[in-house]
Order: structure tokens, then C-alpha cells, then sequence
């Protein structure tokens, strides 16, 4: 009887970088096994296993405790407001000055968070992909566009202000730094570089005043702010602030 056996381009992505790792590019080829076959490439199967143990060892890392499963939600979650909180923080150290706001598209946050152990491996597969952070300076009417862009069908999760929206459009903001939107001043804007390169039919973010590439992946953040949190040894409690509310 044949098995199939998927081999993935991690193994080498692990070896490159033992002390962490990053998914840039996803190959694999889908190879007929037989008994036969997998008895002659056992050598093969042993090579892999000092890889193997050390990405699972690094991938089940606890960096923190929920109290209860975190789950995201429209128009707000427990989850929208954890993680856009999250690469806020982490995005303001990085940037080394304060950042305005966070954005984080609803699609693209493909699983909650359990009850009990997060790990390394959740944060995986709550946030996938290998989207960079990058900071938009906008100015006041651009950002109440990209903000009533995401509201439409309540997919709006922003960390840093709270907003109420009304028949699809935002109709105030208040930002938890004390500023005001104004239609002429200039706010910064931590994001993904797959919303600010135009994606989820955002292209009007194409054009900026400034981009900057502050070289650290969405992902990296989350994980570094749960490992922080963590090492405070006090649990996640999952709850919303309601920061996004319809009238």
C-alpha cells in the first residue's frame, strides 16, 4: 500500500535560523512512498529529527495563560482588541516613538486563541501569513476613509481609538492617546504591508504621505508581546472594551 508523504521547505528554514524562523516561501512536492522506499530513506527520516524535535520544541514554547478562550468578533472581540493592543505596543517599541493607532484586517486573523496554554504554534495559526508591519503617516481624511472602508460589514479592528459606526460609516473617533481626527493633521498607523499595499480593496492606501518598513513581522510582534506577558505571570482575562460600537 503506498502513503504519501509532503515534504515542506522548513527543515532548511530551520537549520538557517536555529534561534527562530520565519516562512517566506512555501514549496512541496507530493512523493508516492512504499514500504520499501521508506524503509531505504530511513537515513533521510533521521537527518530530519534533530530539526523536527528542535521546531517542535520551539513551536509548543508557552508564552503565556488565558483564563478562558479568546475569540474575535463583529463589530469586536476579546481578540480584536488583544491583538491590535498588541502590535500597537510592540509596533511603538520597534518604531521607537509612539504610534496613533493599529489596524489588523478581520480575514486575515484565522483562528482564536484557547483556553489555558499559548504557544508559539497558536500564534501560528491565529496569524499565518508572513505580512510585515509597516507605519502609514495619513492624514486626517484618508484615515476616516480606510476607517469607514473597514466598517462596512463590521470588519473594522483597530487598536489605539474607539469608534462608533453608524449605517456603515464611522461617525466619531476618539483616540486613546487624547488627539481628535481632523481632516488636515497627520496621524501614524501600524498595519499590515497586505492591507497597505492594497489589499481587502484598500489601494487607496497606496499613496501615503509616508511608509515606513520597520522590519518586523506582524507575527514576531504577537509573539513577543505574549512572552511578555507572560513573564508578568499574571493570565490573560479575554474581554472586550466595546471600543467599536453601533448606534
Amino acid at each position: 500500500m503506498k502513503k504519501h508523504l509532503l515534504l515542506l521547505a522548513f527543515v532548511g528554514l530551520w537549520a538557517c535560523n536555529p534561534g527562530g524562523y520565519h516562512l517566506t516561501n512555501r514549496t512541496a512536492n507530493r512523493i508516492g512512498v512504499d514500504s520499501v522506499a521508506a524503509q531505504a530513506d530511513s537515513s533521510v527520516a533521521n537527518f530530519l529529527k534533530p530539526y523536527r524535535q528542535g521546531l517542535d520544541k520551539s513551536m509548543n514554547e508557552v508564552l503565556t495563560r488565558s483564563t478562558g478562550r479568546i475569540e474575535k468578533g463583529q463589530p469586536d472581540g476579546p481578540l480584536n482588541d488583544l491583538l491590535t493592543d498588541a502590535l500597537l505596543q510592540q509596533a511603538s517599541q520597534k518604531y521607537g516613538k509612539s504610534i496613533d493607532c493599529s489596524h489588523l484586517n478581520y480575514g486575515g486573523i484565522r483562528n482564536n486563541l484557547p483556553e489555558g496554554n499559548i504557544t508559539t504554534g497558536s500564534i501560528f495559526e491565529v496569524m499565518p501569513f508572513d505580512n510585515q508591519t509597516v507605519v502609514l503617516t495619513l492624514k486626517g481624511d484618508m484615515l476616516q476613509r480606510m476607517l469607514n472602508h473597514f466598517a462596512i460589514g463590521n470588519k473594522l479592528v483597530v487598536g489605539g481609538l474607539r469608534a462608533k459606526i453608524h449605517d456603515g460609516q464611522v461617525s466619531s473617533v476618539a483616540f486613546t492617546n487624547g488627539r481628535t481626527l481632523q481632516p488636515n493633521e497627520t496621524y501614524t498607523i501600524a498595519m499590515s504591508d497586505y492591507v497597505a499595499d492594497g489589499g481587502d480593496d484598500a489601494g487607496f492606501l497606496k499613496n501615503p504621505i509616508k511608509r515606513e518598513n520597520i522590519n518586523y513581522l506582524v507575527r514576531d510582534a504577537l509573539i513577543d508581546y505574549f512572552r511578555n506577558q507572560g513573564k508578568t505571570g499574571q493570565p490573560i482575562n479575554p474581554l472586550s472594551d466595546g471600543r467599536i460600537s453601533l448606534e
